[in-house]
C-alpha cells in the first residue's frame, strides 16, 4: 500500500484514480520510442500509460519533454500522463509545455514521502534509508526543521565566538578574520593566510585546523567534541579545551 501511495503521488492525481480496480501495473525503465527514451514507463492495465523523465545533475534535452508529450498524444492508450522528476521547480523553464500538460515532482518531495511513511519490516526500512542517505548525499532531500533549531543556531554561534576567544588567547599577536559560508564557520589566522580554524557543517561535531582552505590540505588536525566530552564541561573548561587543541596543533604546525 505504501508503494502504491507514493506511486500515485509521483504520477499525480489523475493517476491515483487509475489505480481503482487496476488489473495489472507494470514498470519499465529505458523504454524506447521513436521520439526518444523516457527513463520510466508505467502501464496500468491495457489502456493507461505514464512516461516519467528523471533528471538530477543534467538538464532536459532539446524539446525532450515536448517530444514525449507528442508521442503520448498520438498513442493508442485512452489515458496517459507525462511526469517530470527534477531537483527543483526551475526545470519548468527548460520546456515550452504548459504546466497543465505534465506533472512536475521534485526529488525533495520523494524524500519527504519516504521519510514520513511507516514500514512493516526491517528490510523495507533499511532499503528506504539507504536511498534517503543517497538523496541526502546528492543534496536532493529536504529534512524537517525541528525545535532543536531554536537552541542549535545560538549554540553554534556561541561555539564560533568561543573559538575566536581561544585563538586570541593562544595567538595574541596574530590577526584573525571571521569567515562563514554554506559549508563552514570559523576564522582565518594570520595575514594573507589560508590557515582555517572552525567547523565544517558536514561534520559539526569536529573543530578543525587546516590550511589550503579545505582544498586537499597539507596540514589538518581535528578535535572531536564528542570524544572530548565537550558538552558536559562548563564554559571555562570548554574554552580551555579549545585553547589546548589550538596550542598543540599550532606548535606542531610550526614545530615550536
Amino acid at each position: 500500500m505504501i508503494g502504491l501511495s507514493i506511486l500515485a503521488k509521483l504520477c499525480g492525481v489523475r493517476f491515483a484514480t487509475w489505480l481503482d480496480n487496476a488489473s495489472t501495473i507494470s514498470i519499465t525503465t529505458q523504454y524506447s520510442v521513436d521520439e526518444g527514451r523516457p527513463d520510466i514507463v508505467i502501464q496500468v492495465g491495457p489502456d493507461k500509460v505514464v512516461f516519467i523523465e528523471v533528471k538530477h545533475d543534467s538538464s532536459l534535452g532539446q524539446d525532450q519533454l515536448e517530444r514525449y508529450y507528442a508521442h503520448l498524444e498520438n498513442s493508442s492508450p485512452q489515458k496517459k500522463q507525462l511526469v517530470l522528476l527534477t531537483r527543483s521547480r526551475h526545470s519548468v523553464l527548460e520546456t515550452t509545455l504548459d504546466q497543465e500538460q505534465f506533472h512536475h515532482v521534485c526529488w525533495y518531495e520523494i524524500s519527504g514521502w519516504l521519510s514520513e511513511a511507516e514500514y512493516q519490516n526491517e528490510t523495507s526500512q533499511f532499503l528506504v534509508q539507504q536511498f534517503l542517505d543517497f538523496l541526502k548525499e546528492k543534496e536532493m532531500s529536504m529534512e524537517k526543521i525541528t525545535w532543536e533549531y531554536i537552541e542549535g543556531v545560538p549554540a553554534m554561534v556561541n561555539l564560533a565566538n568561543m573559538l575566536g576567544t581561544a585563538i586570541t588567547e593562544t595567538l595574541p599577536e596574530e590577526k584573525i578574520t571571521r569567515t562563514a559560508g554554506w559549508n563552514w564557520i570559523g576564522y582565518y589566522v594570520g595575514e594573507e593566510t589560508d590557515l582555517f580554524v572552525g567547523v565544517r557543517y558536514r561534520a559539526p561535531l569536529k573543530v578543525v585546523i587546516e590550511n589550503d582552505r579545505g582544498n586537499d590540505p597539507t596540514f589538518q588536525r581535528e578535535l572531536s567534541l564528542q570524544k572530548a566530552y565537550f558538552f558536559s564541561l562548563n564554559a571555562g573548561e570548554q574554552l580551555q579545551c579549545l585553547i589546548d587543541f589550538i596550542r598543540s596543533s599550532f606548535n606542531e604546525l610550526f614545530q615550536v
